[in-house]
């Protein structure tokens, strides 16, 4: 177990060396075994390898399942360890997962991750995000009938020797483009995370000595122009030791190969033994602490330690043995799951994102938009074939001078194989969107997952890639709580049609299955039907002549308080169910999204009938002409 661990705060490093509390599970599998977990949301009620136990109720935040964390030390045998810098491990066999309380930045196997949520002492219980624990230590998760079920090989939670390989065994040097500063990275080193970028904590994975490098703005020296002096340096360290509280063991300027230096040695009350360097360059300080729960006088680090040798005020970009803590840290940070257990789907977003309380879908307030569904294949029905129907939607429903097809690609989705449709659309003619659809489709079921923002937006296509990248799927859960499931929207025959009758005015028609019934009730004056840009409505209203009726129409299209003004058509004569009608257009081309009405007006006995059609311009494509025209045609009196 941990002896030591030193901290910072407010950028400044503090004088608390602290133990650390560790939990041993107990009463876990054999090596030949697979554990087992079952809890649910809200239920204190849990099932550890078979026996029932109580445990603090899971709930949910930001999307994720939240659980308190000894319940990897109880169901998997795992050792965790809290230290007072908020900072927390997870060790299961060869996994080791870093944390820091209060940051949703985190550590798997010394590779960075981003959590769903933060970490919380919630009634005095450490509370964290249950899936991306299961999955670092090398577990399986999946919801069935409201029960999440967690299981974990046996032989996973055994170290074993050799089978400990360093996770960033390719990369040679670790630090920050940002605040340029590296150092070696050996492969039994683990870096630990932080809530704060300008502090990187590492640890070895046998808990003997920590290394920590701390980043502040150089107020002290003028190093942003000239050479440091080597003097201001160690009174400035030699300041922070005595705030700290320490005993100085040692202390000295060095003139290093990788520059001149304040080097002190210290002891805490304690008893315990550090390294402080302090180092002034590109306009910071730049504090390299080397804590060694093994050492017991100041001469045990006279010989430099090699680490410590390492450390450099720059890092090289260009190479790839090199790990960079900041690249990517900020987005990291500021995710958020998008998720839906029952589906086994999930996906990380931008956390100025707004997710949905009730459905499926989430958007920013630059404009972009995501959602994703689980439906079922229909019969015979390949991934090709399900790619090639929404590219035939899109053409269908938006004019050719409105969208663009760009391409449809193959890629590996959480190692499930996938395509990916990308197209572009417009509603006017100022603003583009770009629409990525991720799908993926195994056995009778398929996953949906749809990605749009504003195509002059340079950061659109990277962001889809930082969030699909994200994407992770479990069919197995899927089929585990479904049984068949309805096609999508895009795989709907959209040549079928339903029948709604109103007995109360005496009129059926056909409508096409795919368009959206608005809760209509029948014995009502007014329905409505919604498609893609635009709707479909029946009014019933009482007028004393067809004259009238349409007059009164006109008046009240040109009187609207909208500071968009129609301009109507002439109109024309027709007949619709064996009674004359008139029929006109009003367009609104100087609306943000031009669209057009078109209304089809007539009566029966005391009452006139309006049928609307409006589309915004996009959509008014001659498939849906036609599909308003069969509409229209199709309107019948009852008993006829």
């Amino acid at each position: 177990m941990n002896k030591w661990m030193r901290i910072t705060a407010t950028g400044m490093l503090t004088a608390v060396m602290t133990a650390t509390t560790a939990y041993a599970g107990a009463g876990f599998a054999s090596a030949a075994e697979m554990l087992e977990l079952k809890i649910k949301k809200g239920s204190t009620a849990a099932t550890i390898n078979g026996d029932k136990q109580t445990i603090i109720k899971p709930y949910e935040a930001a999307g994720a399942t939240m659980v308190q964390l000894g319940l990897f030390s109880r169901a998997f045998g795992a050792t965790v360890e809290l230290h007072e810098n908020n900072t927390v491990q997870l060790i299961s066999g060869k996994h080791t997962i870093a944390m820091t309380i209060g940051s949703k930045s985190a550590t798997v196997n010394g590779k960075k991750i981003a959590l769903p949520a933060a970490p919380v002492m919630r009634g005095g219980t450490l509370m964290v995000p249950l899936r991306p624990l299961v999955e670092g230590i090398g577990g399986k998760m999946k919801v069935v009938s409201g029960q999440i079920v967690i299981t974990l090989s046996s032989a996973e939670t055994q170290a074993g020797s050799g089978d400990t390989a360093s996770e960033h065994a390719d990369k040679t040097r670790v630090g920050s483009s940002k605040y340029q500063w590296s150092v070696k990275y050996p492969d039994d080193l683990v870096y630990l995370g932080s809530s704060d970028a300008t502090i990187s904590n590492f640890m070895n994975k046998e808990s003997t000595y920590l290394l920590q490098v701390v980043v502040q703005p150089d107020t002290v020296t003028s190093s942003v122009y000239t050479q440091p002096d080597p003097d201001d340096l160690l009174n400035e360290l030699l300041n922070h030791i005595q705030v700290l509280g320490d005993t100085v063991l040692d202390q000295q300027i060095v003139n290093g190969a990788n520059g001149t230096y304040a080097r002190v040695v210290s002891k805490t009350d304690e008893g315990y033994l550090s390294e402080t360097r302090l180092y002034a360059g590109n306009g910071n300080l730049y504090y390299v602490l080397y804590a060694d729960s093994e050492a017991f006088t100041y001469k045990d680090f006279k010989d430099n330690h090699a680490l410590l040798d390492s450390f450099q005020m720059s890092f090289n970009a260009n190479d790839s043995k090199s790990e960079d803590l900041t690249e990517g840290s900020e987005s990291e940070e500021e995710g958020q799951a998008f998720e839906n257990a029952d589906y086994g789907i999930s996906v990380n977003l931008p956390s100025d994102w707004t997710i949905s309380d009730d459905s499926n879908e989430a958007s920013s307030k630059d404009g972009a938009y995501a959602k994703f569904g689980a439906y079922g294949v229909p019969t015979g029905q390949s991934l090709q074939d399900w790619a090639k129907d929404i590219r035939t939607w899109f053409g269908d429903s938006f004019a050719a001078d409105h969208y663009r097809y760009v391409s449809t690609t193959e890629r590996q989705i959480d190692g499930q194989a996938a395509l990916v449709n990308e197209m572009q659309y417009r509603y006017n003619d100022d603003q583009w969107y770009t629409e990525y659809e991720v799908l993926l489709q195994k056995d009778d079921y398929r996953y949906y997952f749809e990605y749009s923002g504003h195509s002059d937006d340079p950061l659109v296509q990277s962001q889809f890639e930082q969030i699909v990248n994200s994407m992770k799927v479990d069919f197995e859960t899927l089929s585990s709580n479904f049984g068949h499931l309805p096609a999508d929207y895009y795989s709907t025959d959209r040549t079928k049609t339903i029948t709604r009758t109103s007995p109360t005015y005496n009129y059926s028609l056909q409508v096409p299955r795919y368009w959206t019934d608005n809760g209509n009730d029948y014995t009502s004056s007014s329905v409505s039907f919604y498609y893609t840009g635009g709707s479909f409505n029946v009014d019933i209203r009482n007028t004393s002549s067809l004259e009238k009726a349409v007059a009164d129409a006109k008046a009240t299209l040109q009187s609207a308080s909208s500071s968009v003004k129609p301009v109507l058509s002439e109109g024309q004569a027709t007949t619709i169910a064996g009674v004359p009608a008139y029929t006109f257009t009003a367009t609104y081309a100087d609306s943000e999204t031009p669209y057009t009405g078109s209304y089809t007006i007539f009566t029966k006995g005391k009452r006139t009938f309006i049928l609307t059609n409006e589309v915004n311009d996009a959509n008014n494509t001659s498939t849906h002409q036609t599909e308003v025209a069969k509409v229209l045609s199709s309107f019948q009196w009852l008993g006829q």
